[in-house]
């Protein structure tokens, strides 16, 4: 899956979840769950259940989309930003 963002466009492998991120593929690791681990808004309803990857892979996905609006230092510091 690709997704762009304004700060780089990723990669999301539909298998794993795996995410690689432009120019370089360079991999951003992102775990999910944890005290807003995520550092932006809840993504809202996902419209089905019982497939962790799938909503793991939805959820990182809009995310990314928003890649500017991430505030997790983690993953920022990731994306090339402080």
């Amino acid at each position: 899956l690709h997704v762009r963002g304004e700060l780089h466009t990723y990669k999301i492998h539909l298998g794993s979840g795996n995410i690689l991120m432009s120019p370089n593929d360079q991999y951003l690791c992102i775990v999910p769950g944890g005290s807003g681990a995520a550092g932006a808004a809840d993504p809202g309803y996902l419209p089905f259940e019982g497939d962790r990857t799938l909503a793991v892979i939805l959820s990182k996905a809009m995310l990314l989309a928003k890649d500017t609006e991430i505030t997790d230092p983690t993953i920022t510091s990731q994306l090339g930003r402080r």
